[in-house]
C-alpha cells in the first residue's frame, strides 16, 4: 500500500508539470504482477477484449495488449491509456455497466507504459 501511495503521489506531481514526465525515479511497475491482473479482471474476458470478444482488440496476452494500442514510453499516445481517461462516456473504457478502473489502477498503467511497457 505504501508503494502504491508513493506511485500515486509521484505520478500526480509529475503529470501536473508541463515538461516530459521522468519515470526513472519511480518504482518499476511489473506487467505480470501489476498490469496483467488489472487487464484480466476488467478488460480481457468474453464479450469485451477476450479471445471470443466482439471488440477490436484481444487483450488476453501481452502481445495483444501491445497491438491494442500501447506506445511504449508514451502513455499520452497510447490508446489503452487514453481510453481509460476519456472524458466521453462513449469512448471511456471499461464501458458501462462495468465498473471503471480506480485511479490507482490507471496510474499503474500510466507508469508501466511510461517505463517502456516491458513484459516483466
Amino acid at each position: 500500500m505504501k508503494n502504491a501511495c508513493c506511485i500515486v503521489l509521484a505520478v500526480a506531481f509529475l503529470t501536473a508539470c508541463k515538461h516530459k514526465t521522468s519515470f526513472d525515479s519511480l518504482n518499476e511497475v511489473s506487467y505480470s504482477r501489476d498490469i496483467s491482473p488489472i487487464i484480466s479482471s476488467n478488460c480481457a474476458f468474453s464479450g469485451c477484449h477476450g479471445t471470443s470478444g466482439h471488440r477490436k482488440f484481444d487483450l488476453t496476452t501481452y502481445e495483444g495488449l501491445l497491438r491494442g494500442g500501447i506506445t511504449a514510453g508514451s502513455p499520452e499516445n497510447s490508446q489503452v491509456y487514453t481510453s481509460l481517461k476519456s472524458y466521453s462516456e462513449e469512448n471511456r473504457m471499461p464501458l458501462k455497466p462495468y465498473d471503471q478502473l480506480s485511479e490507482d489502477q490507471i496510474l499503474r498503467i500510466y507508469v508501466w507504459i511510461g517505463q517502456g511497457a516491458k513484459n516483466n
